[in-house]
């Protein structure tokens, strides 16, 4: 992994935790960016280990501490300066001036650039764009640009993310891959079906047009497994070692023929979109990322387990590939807040105009029909409160990211308690074996739960539901946008496509850390009465191990009972919102 370094103005640190969570995204270790000075003790020795704002109070140059505490991280800067791959120039328009370029950002550029030209260095250098004529620094960085010491960044965004995929670019920075995209011919293993390294001629787009080469050795080797905590190959290289551990506990053979789907560019794209949209404002501070990307692996994972079903293990592995940006706020968006279910009609037909997924289908003999709707498998997916494998990954995951509900101890308790049983409806279902675990499991994760149609989930959902909505009929987003471009991406140009009414609103959204409830709208603010889906589960319990018959926990345990109906009679508040003023827009 490259390291990188985010070099600009402090004043300007939300732009710098947007580029920072741009690079991490692409694979980049980010090991320092502009932050302001602060009380904050872990800004003297390294730069804030989680995302967001520094929580302690920023210094001005006239408090006594302010020169102490600046000096440190000049010094630790400067240190990282020797240690980076890779420098960006963050030199974004401050105070009306094109491309500002400060003294300290043009010293650190100044310094980057001899340690190249005299101390040997290789640093990767690039600035954000040319600074404006009327900048001191201007002629001498046109001058190391002429001479390609130093690079202009660009990346599509925004309106530039419109034109058809064949005619995207890539910048410099992404063409750099690592060693292990290569494909090692002289030992063929289902690990080289990955796609061609990305180089400097190669369209990046979520969404390509290319087929994906295969290995001619897969298709007859579909019992061959891999260890997915080792595996190397870019196919997963957006999974953490900490959900490797998880998602290996949901299969401990993970069949190495799903991956000749995982790597399609289709799925590959769901890594950047989020689970819950919690993660954009200072709210719940989430300790991880939990993307559609791993869910819908783990989905697949534990209808594999079950199974060893290839058409259920690919229906549950698509069934969130229509997934856009923002997912659930966008089924807020479509007005369909109580069953979220408006973006799945898509399925069918991002499968079929997939080549490189279309293509294996056809090499394994499945039509795409037959992996396009998870409903007609009772174990990937069944009505509430039944236990399917999507309700069961998403309750594992987002629990031990998100929220700490349980640990990995607790879900291995859990998952290896599991069975199939018939339910009421004699359809196959996934359901516990022992009573006092289904009840521990059940409790937990009423808990759980009710995080999901919190007033914070609600509010930040339509919130963001009116934003997107607001971006789209202002003509600076298209719906096809949400396919194309990462959350990140479209945060970045929400604050920066230049209408400020959109873009001040999404900031105060960023710094809310409450929000408001009641009966009744508060005057001069935003606010929503939308209703949100209620999500819980009553699983089986087996009651007979010799005839395998089974029960609602809910008619086992009076306590699990009670507690159910209490969560269900619990009302949602009629309103929420936010302090600050903003109306979405709407088309004439």
């Amino acid at each position: 992994m490259k390291k990188l370094i985010i070099a600009g103005s402090s004043k300007l640190h939300e732009r710098a935790l947007y580029w920072r969570g741009y690079f991490e995204g692409r694979g980049y270790e980010v090991i320092d960016w502009p932050s302001p000075v602060s009380t904050e003790d872990e800004t003297l020795d390294e730069p804030q280990i989680e995302p967001g704002l520094s929580r302690g109070r920023w210094l001005s140059s006239s408090d006594s501490d302010y020169a102490t505490r600046l000096t440190k991280i000049y010094k630790r800067f400067y240190k990282n300066l020797d240690q980076t791959d890779v420098f960006f120039l963050m030199n974004e328009d401050k105070d009306g001036i094109e491309g500002y370029v400060g003294a300290s950002a043009i010293a650190e550029l100044t310094y980057v650039v001899t340690g190249n030209l005299n101390r040997g260095r290789k640093t990767e250098i690039y600035i954000n764009k040319l600074p404006s004529r009327s900048q001191n620094c201007y002629d001498e960085i046109k001058f190391w640009l002429d001479q390609r010491w130093i690079h202009i960044f660009k990346r599509p965004t925004g309106r530039k993310a419109l034109v058809p995929l064949s005619e995207s670019t890539v910048t410099p920075i992404e063409s750099i891959s690592d060693s292990d995209d290569t494909v090692d011919t002289s030992e063929p293993e289902p690990e080289s079906i990955e796609p061609e390294p990305i180089n400097p001629s190669t369209p990046i787009a979520p969404v390509a047009t290319e087929p994906v080469r295969h290995s001619r050795f897969f298709a007859s080797n579909d019992n061959k497994v891999i260890d997915i905590t080792t595996y190397k190959k870019s196919c997963l290289k957006s999974l953490t070692p900490t959900a490797r551990e998880y998602l290996k506990l949901l299969c401990p053979e993970f069949p190495a023929w799903l991956l000749r789907y995982i790597v399609a560019p289709e799925f590959q794209r769901l890594a950047d979109v989020s689970m819950t949209t919690m993660d954009y404002s200072a709210l719940d501070n989430l300790p991880n990322f939990n993307s559609v990307f791993q869910h819908s692996i783990g989905v697949a994972l534990i209808i594999w387990n079950f199974t060893k079903d290839k058409k259920q293990t690919l229906a549950g592995l698509f069934h969130d590939i229509a997934s856009p940006a923002f997912k659930h706020s966008i089924d807020y968006m479509n007005g369909d807040s109580e069953t979220q279910e408006s973006t799945e009609q898509d399925t069918s037909k991002i499968i079929r105009n997939s080549k490189a997924i279309t293509k294996q289908l056809k090499k394994d003999g499945i039509l795409p029909s037959e992996v396009s709707d998870y409903h007609l498998y009772p174990i990937a997916d069944n009505d509430v409160p039944g236990l399917a494998a999507d309700r069961l990954e998403y309750t594992f995951s987002n629990g031990y990211f998100l929220y700490n509900t349980w640990t990995l101890p607790q879900i291995k308790t859990f998952y290896t308690d599991l069975t199939i049983l018939k339910n009421e409806s004699d359809l196959d279902e996934i359901a516990f074996r022992t009573l006092d675990i289904a009840s521990e499991f059940t409790l937990s994760n009423l808990e759980l739960a009710a995080n999901y149609h919190s007033d914070k989930a609600r509010a930040t959902l339509q919130f963001i539901a009116d934003i997107i909505s607001s971006m789209i009929n202002s003509g600076y987003l298209t719906s096809d946008d949400l396919y194309i471009m990462s959350e990140r991406e479209i945060i970045d140009w929400i604050l920066s496509c230049g209408d400020k009414t959109i873009g001040d609103a999404f900031r105060q959204f960023q710094h809310s850390t409450a929000v408001y409830s009641g009966s009744t709208a508060k005057k001069s603010t935003w606010s929503t009465n939308v209703k949100a889906k209620i999500r819980y589960i009553a699983p089986l319990v087996q009651t007979d191990s010799d005839d395998n018959s089974a029960k609602r926990i809910s008619k086992l345990d009076k306590s699990v009972a009670t507690a159910i109906d209490q969560y269900l009679s619990e009302k949602q508040s009629k309103y929420v919102g936010f302090d600050f003023d903003f109306t979405p827009y709407v088309t004439e």
